[in-house]
C-alpha cells in the first residue's frame, strides 16, 4: 500500500552529496522569450482553436502486448509526449508519466498510446522537470505504489506527498544507483519554473545504465552545446529525444545528434 507523508513533511526527500558529482563545471542554461513574444496571442492562437479540435488517438486503446524480456535485453514503449516506458528484465521505470486530458484550461490533443491500467508493475519513476505536462501530479499519484521517483533539485516538494516512499533530488552530473540501474540527471536547454514564483526549481534530462547499455531522455531540451558534454561523459546508446517532432525554433535540432555516439 501506498505510504502517505503529511503535506508539510519533506522527510521522505533525499538530495545527493556531492561526493558523486563531477568536479568539472558546466554551463546551465535557460530559455528565453524570443524578442517578438508578446506579439503572440496564446487565446486566440492555440487555447481557443485547440477547444474545437478532436482528440486524435483510440477512444479505447487496446491493452499493449510487452514482451518478454530476456536478461540483456531492453525495452522502451513511447507513451506519448514525453512519456516513456522502459523495461529490463529486472525493473520497469517509468519517465515523465502523464495520462491527464486536460492541463488545467489546455486540452491534450492525442491520446496517450495506452491506459494507464494497462501499465505493469512500476519500481521506478523519473519526473524531468516540474512543467505541468511532464509533472501531472493526478498520474503520478496513481502510479505511486512505495516506489523511488527521482527529480531534479527543487522539484521533490511537488512529488513527497503522492505516495512515494523516497524522492530522490538530483543536482547535474549526479548519480544515485536504484535497485540493477544507474539514473544520472544532465543538464538541458529548457527552464522549471511550475508557476511565475518559483524559478529556483531545476530541470534536466536523464542517463539511465541498465544491462550494459545506457539510455539518454532528454527531457524537454531544446538544442544547445551541452549535448557533446553529455556525449562525452556517457556512452549512449538509445537517445529519446521527443522534441524532434516539434517545429518551434526553440526546440530540438535535429544536427544535435551528431554530438552522440554514430551507433544512434
Amino acid at each position: 500500500m501506498p505510504i502517505g507523508f503529511p503535506k508539510k513533511s519533506r522527510r521522505n526527500i533525499v538530495r545527493q552529496s556531492g561526493d558523486g558529482a563531477i568536479a568539472k563545471p558546466s554551463t546551465r542554461v535557460r530559455l528565453r522569450p524570443r524578442a517578438d513574444w508578446h506579439k503572440r496571442n496564446f487565446l486566440t492562437s492555440v487555447l481557443i482553436p485547440s477547444l474545437f479540435i478532436k482528440r486524435a488517438g483510440d477512444q479505447a486503446p487496446r491493452p499493449p502486448q510487452f514482451p518478454k524480456i530476456r536478461e540483456g535485453e531492453i525495452c522502451i514503449t513511447w507513451i506519448g509526449h514525453a512519456s516513456f516506458l522502459v523495461q529490463t528484465h529486472e525493473v520497469n521505470v517509468l519517465i515523465d508519466p502523464n495520462w491527464s486530458k486536460w492541463l488545467k484550461v489546455i486540452k491534450r490533443l492525442k491520446q496517450p498510446g495506452f491506459e494507464i491500467h494497462h501499465l505493469p508493475s512500476i519500481d521506478f519513476v523519473l519526473v524531468t522537470h516540474a512543467h505541468f505536462d511532464h509533472l501531472d501530479r493526478r498520474t503520478l499519484r496513481r502510479v505511486a505504489a512505495d516506489q523511488p521517483i527521482v527529480v531534479p533539485m527543487g522539484v521533490g516538494n511537488l512529488v513527497h506527498d503522492l505516495g512515494f516512499h523516497i524522492v530522490h533530488e538530483l543536482d547535474y552530473w549526479q548519480t544515485v544507483e536504484l535497485g540493477p540501474l544507474k539514473i544520472s540527471l544532465t543538464p538541458c536547454h529548457h527552464w522549471g519554473a511550475r508557476f511565475l514564483a518559483d524559478l529556483h526549481r531545476d530541470f534536466g534530462g536523464f542517463v539511465i545504465a541498465a544491462n550494459g547499455r545506457t539510455i539518454f531522455h532528454c527531457g524537454d531540451s531544446a538544442y544547445f552545446p551541452g549535448f557533446r558534454e553529455i556525449g562525452d561523459r556517457y556512452r549512449i546508446d538509445i537517445a529519446l529525444l521527443h522534441g524532434l517532432s516539434r517545429t518551434r525554433r526553440q526546440n530540438f535540432d535535429p544536427d544535435a545528434l551528431r554530438n552522440f555516439s554514430p551507433r544512434l
